[in-house]
């Protein structure tokens, strides 16, 4: 099963739009496979953040199949946690949680505590002039980074705590 989110990337103070591609496949392959897309030590070690996450907020691991990332275009490097939040949902969204609904319209930020809730990240200025320009109208912010995406007119900005699922 393969599903699709988007994300952003900030190179320098400019972002481009990052597809972030979930692939759930044979349960011959390894547990998580990786991530690739010339990704940083920060975007490598989210597998365990994203496992443990899922597992946390009451969703399933899909454990026995290979999971691969892949962040595209693959010639550009992606750096920091931004890639934790669509990386999670491309997981739910290969577990059918998403059936039906927009995600495909919307891109989103944020690095993701153990817990669940979403932390700030930096850039979603630069993210949301990227989205807009691409022709997005929607994008997911952490709430601290609401105020910053929130400057750029003709995108609209969806951003609130999300509360641990024990919490």
């Amino acid at each position: 099963m393969l599903f699709k989110t988007l994300s952003a990337a900030v190179f320098g103070i400019d972002a481009y739009l990052v597809e972030v591609e979930v692939d759930v496949g044979s349960a011959y392959m390894k547990d998580f496979n990786g991530v690739v897309g010339l990704p940083d030590n920060a975007v490598k070690e989210s597998r365990e953040r994203i496992k443990a996450v899922l597992r946390n907020c009451g969703f399933e691991f899909p454990y026995g199949q290979g999971v691969t990332i892949n962040l595209a275009p693959a010639d550009v490097k992606k750096e920091g946690s931004a890639f934790d939040l669509p990386t999670a949902l491309g997981l739910a969204g290969c577990m059918g949680q998403f059936f039906g609904k927009p995600v495909n319209k919307m891109t989103f930020l944020g690095e993701l505590s153990l817990d669940g809730s979403v932390r700030p990240v930096r850039g979603a200025l630069s993210a949301a002039l990227a989205a807009r320009e691409s022709g997005f109208n929607a994008l997911a912010v952490p709430e601290a980074n609401a105020r910053e995406a929130a400057v750029v007119d003709g995108i609209q900005i969806f951003a609130r705590e999300i509360a641990p699922a024990n919490g």
